[in-house]
């Protein structure tokens, strides 16, 4: 069974095995309750995430607002900080976000192993029978105390199994296990798989390995930005006893707004004196009872001139919800500035909400535009945001932001 949705969208009358109730319970991704005027069915409502995802022998997709290719293009810039071109994709045009990626990834990715599959160093630990590399004298003792043999070795392999060709492994194999790819890249998936299959896949991750560039490898970056993107989009999501929940290529898109907002407001000001902090901690109170994380800090030295939250949600017609007002408040309280900007994706109704001497900006940053039109409109907002923050009139020493671990 196949369920489309879009972001937010809710799909009522859904027949769910116990099987798939229960992983989609236990995700965060969709809401599920009972369908009140069908008994025995479901209601199941999309949230931020946008993609393909499976849960037992049902296939949910929902769909972006933004078109695919613009969203590979806004994940690829602003998560591995490069340019991307796609013109070199076939698959652009797609209206269904993992066809799109998949031909992205598999452009990118034929392209880089058309000179060649990449080879390196890397080193390899095994018990063997004769000393190859180097002894490893402390897991000999812990593994084989008093025993000749096997030998606890550490050795250096000239090999494909390197971290780039592993990342490109990796992505391939979940593209393989995702529905709504087409056949024919599900053949080019296949060949992708055969020609590294000597590599070992890297899993998917929230966090997937970094690669270190040189002018030996410079030419898989494109093919690693987007299998990083794959992989930590890959939505394996692991219980506490370790076991796979649900499987899929799910992407944030609350993550992605803040990126893009954040990244692109640290390049407006990178040639200027202020600095730019992204989700930063920090104590609301002198006691440090209270944290703080707001998404955007803008300094000048040690002083916070500017402070702003992005919220991807669309704002009804009567304005931000009071909970973005009174964190937005708190905000400008907590840094003595006379202003906190609030940016959605979409245009609020009106431009600021005043509170005595406080003002709470509304700005808005559409997405899907092109690069050079977001890049004005993110430099127009960086000006927005430095005119009109104005450190309060006050006695006190100068406030500073400093930061803290994550709550526990």
């Amino acid at each position: 069974m196949r369920i489309d949705l879009a972001e937010w969208e809710t799909a009522h009358g859904v027949e769910l095995s116990p099987e798939a109730l229960q992983l989609i319970a236990r995700t965060r991704m969709f809401s599920v309750r009972p369908d009140v005027a069908r008994p025995g069915r479901w209601s199941i409502t999309a949230s931020q995430f946008v993609g393909t995802t499976r849960f037992d022998d049902l296939s949910v997709r929902v769909r972006p607002k933004i078109r695919p290719h613009r969203l590979i293009e806004l994940l690829v810039s602003s998560i591995d900080q490069i340019a991307w071109d796609q013109r070199d994709v076939e698959w652009a045009t797609s209206e269904d976000l993992v066809p799109t990626i998949a031909g992205a990834f598999l452009a990118a990715a034929e392209r880089a192993l058309h000179a060649g599959i990449l080879q390196g160093y890397f080193t390899e630990e095994a018990d063997l029978y004769a000393v190859r590399g180097r002894i490893d004298l402390s897991r000999q003792l812990a593994r084989n105390p008093g025993l000749p043999l096997p030998i606890a070795v550490s050795y250096d392999e000239y090999s494909t199994n390197v971290i780039e060709n592993q990342l490109l492994a990796g992505a391939g194999r979940l593209l393989l296990r995702l529905p709504g790819v087409p056949a024919a890249l599900l053949a080019r998936l296949r060949r992708l798989e055969y020609q590294l299959i000597d590599v070992v896949p890297t899993r998917p991750s929230p966090s997937p390995p970094a690669v270190h560039w040189t002018r030996l490898n410079l030419r898989y970056r494109p093919a690693v930005a987007l299998a990083r993107i794959i992989l930590r989009s890959g939505s394996l999501m692991f219980e506490e006893d370790g076991s796979t929940a649900a499987s899929g290529f799910m992407v944030d898109m609350n993550r992605v707004f803040e990126d893009v907002v954040g990244h692109g407001l640290r390049q407006a000001f990178k040639d200027s004196d202020l600095t730019v902090d992204l989700q930063r901690w920090d104590d609301l109170d002198t006691s440090g009872h209270v944290q703080i994380r707001p998404d955007i800090t803008i300094r000048r030295g040690p002083r916070v001139v500017a402070v702003a939250d992005a919220k991807y949600k669309r704002v009804s017609a009567q304005g931000p919800s009071p909970d973005n007002v009174y964190q937005a408040l708190a905000y400008a309280a907590r840094y003595h500035v006379s202003e906190c900007t609030l940016i959605y994706p979409e245009r609020p109704p009106y431009d600021r909400v005043e509170v005595n001497d406080i003002s709470v900006e509304l700005a808005s940053l559409e997405l899907d535009q092109p690069r050079r039109e977001r890049t004005a409109a993110l430099q127009e907002l960086a000006g927005r945001l430095v005119s009109g923050s104005q450190a309060l009139t006050s006695t006190s020493s100068p406030v500073q932001a400093h930061p803290l671990p994550p709550p526990r």
